[in-house]
């Protein structure tokens, strides 16, 4: 979503970008294993370049037709403005899960929003390896696991089956690549999501 015309605001993000750096990455997953900033990098990263040329970046929830969502809002002194909005799981009951999909939606909507890397990327390895298919390792035992984990947990009926299925695997999921990993998370965040009620309910 954007302000009717965004000229000043793509002109004085343009000069912004061109004095940023990517974050620098500062955190270890303990889970994934990889490297990735914090929001606190993150900040440090773009917003003196924003402030100098007129940009201020805004970030709160809202409740949308979907959910709660957090929106995050890039806006230029001349009144201009671009948002997008990262959808929440709302888990009332476990106040700490909800504060880490919290701070991990606002990591990546202000990373996005500019346009820096905020974490490891692998996605070059597995873009090479699908043009060449016949070359492909086949999955490992950790991967097939990380399967069979994946399709317990879509058919968890409660939050404490998706924390008990997640306990139980929990060596399994440590041994996973990273990418994988990622995977398995965002689907567990997916599945605490539709078991949760949304804000507008």
């Amino acid at each position: 979503m954007q302000s009717e015309q965004i000229n000043e605001l793509a002109d004085a993000l343009a000069k912004a970008q061109s004095e940023m750096n990517n974050a620098p990455l500062n955190k270890t997953n303990p889970h994934f294993k990889s490297k990735y900033a914090d929001l606190a990098s993150i900040r440090d990263a773009v917003i003196p370049a924003l402030s100098k040329h007129g940009l201020a970046l805004m970030q709160y929830t809202v409740n949308t037709d979907a959910g709660l969502a957090l929106r995050t809002r890039l806006a230029h002194s001349s009144g201009q403005w671009i948002e997008g909005e990262y959808p929440l799981p709302v888990v009332l009951d476990k106040p700490q899960a909800m504060g880490s999909a919290l701070t991990y939606a606002k990591r990546y909507g202000m990373a996005t929003m500019v346009g820096i890397s905020a974490d490891e990327d692998d996605d070059a390895n597995a873009a090479q390896g699908a043009t060449k298919p016949e070359k492909q390792a086949p999955p490992s035992p950790a991967q097939k696991k990380a399967g069979e984990i994946a399709d317990t947990l879509k058919g968890a009926a409660s939050l404490e089956q998706i924390d008990a299925i997640w306990a139980e695997n929990q060596k399994h999921i440590d041994a996973l690549p990273p990418s994988w990993l990622k995977r398995l998370e965002d689907l567990k965040f997916a599945c605490i999501g539709e078991l949760t009620p949304t804000a507008a309910e």
